[in-house]
């Protein structure tokens, strides 16, 4: 019996019932409730889904978005746990009951981007599409090369006529205007918007607010609308070694958030694997996990949970993959330090 296999075996049990652990055991517990599930686009505020690119019907929508809690498990990478080999990153999505629902891959189609990835590591591009659990791709998620602030930007694949033939007019790259929480000066804004027919329409972005100590995303929807304005919906603001990243709206008041999940000592050591809440609903998700004076009554749109959806692989990957510390390999303690 090879080491890898025994690994692999016993590793494979936490998948399950790593959904348990953390903050996220309170809603894990809870059994169904017979009460209506009020969607995103049924709320007052967000009623009106002429104003989002994703609409109800889209696949990403009824598969994944209408959620209001899902987890994000990044898989597994022996290359990575043996010889700090950079691989090509996975992840499994699921609902609140464990059950999977998607999936995120990303693009690994030539030996040089292998080597890319070895080289740039944190500031490497990467591309990561989102497929149902018949392996349609439903949502891209970029992220460009980087040196300071992170942008991760979310892709919607066209699925009607209209938005086909939106795509293949003319090549769509213009500056953006953005407008910022209070106007706020220094604040990270989106630069340019880049459309085509393989990457799909872009309806938002999460940049990162670069701080030497604290852990800073600035949150983006693009109007729909209007060819280069985005509005900002969110910011986190997490402190230092902090696995909790709550977004807060204008007023201060928290509206979603990602929570990065321990899920054991031998496997946080061990393994370049990691377990994430996505909070999309203020009215659900957060029951027992902050106080109610703290919880705004806003929810989030469609086209914003994609963005927070991307906002997720963008902690991981920053924050706490094996290459966002110092070191590699087997035993690599700088994971979360960064």
């Amino acid at each position: 019996m090879s080491l890898t296999g025994t690994i692999k075996r016993s590793l494979s049990s936490f998948t399950h019932n790593a959904v348990k652990n953390g903050a996220f055991r309170r809603l894990a517990a809870k059994k169904a409730q017979p009460t209506r599930i009020v969607r995103p686009w049924e709320s007052p505020e967000n009623s009106n889904t002429e104003t989002t690119f994703i609409q109800p019907h889209h696949p990403i929508a009824t598969r994944i978005l209408n959620e209001p809690t899902i987890i994000v498990e990044r898989q597994l990478e022996m290359m990575n746990v043996f010889l700090g080999f950079e691989q090509a990153n996975k992840y499994a999505i699921l609902d609140v009951m464990g059950n999977r629902i998607g999936y995120m891959q990303e693009r690994d189609f030539s030996f040089m981007k292998s080597i890319m990835r070895q080289v740039y590591r944190l500031h490497r591009p990467f591309t990561v599409d989102v497929f149902d659990n018949w392996g349609n791709v439903i949502l891209t998620i970029k992220r460009p090369f980087s040196w300071i602030n992170s942008h991760i930007k979310a892709f919607l694949p066209p699925v009607t006529t209209v938005e086909q033939n939106y795509l293949e007019s003319p090549a769509k790259s213009s500056a953006v205007s953005s407008k910022t929480f209070g106007g706020s000066s220094g604040v990270p804004i989106p630069q340019v918007i880049g459309e085509s027919a393989s990457e799909g329409i872009l309806v938002g972005e999460s940049i990162q607010n670069w701080h030497l100590w604290r852990r800073r995303y600035e949150l983006f929807q693009r109007e729909k609308g209007s060819d280069g304005s985005f509005s900002e919906f969110g910011q986190i603001d997490a402190p230092f070694l902090s696995f909790d990243f709550p977004v807060s709206d204008e007023k201060g008041k928290i509206i979603a958030g990602v929570d990065r999940n321990w899920v054991g000592l031998g496997r946080e050591m061990f393994t370049d694997t990691g377990v994430y809440i996505v909070r999309f609903d203020s009215s659900q998700s957060f029951d027992g996990v902050h106080p109610p004076e703290v919880i705004g009554d806003s929810v989030l749109n469609l086209d914003q949970r994609a963005v927070l959806l991307a906002n997720a692989l963008s902690i991981d990957f920053d924050y706490f993959s094996r290459h966002s510390g110092h070191g590699g390999g087997l035993l690599s303690f700088g994971s979360y330090d960064d």
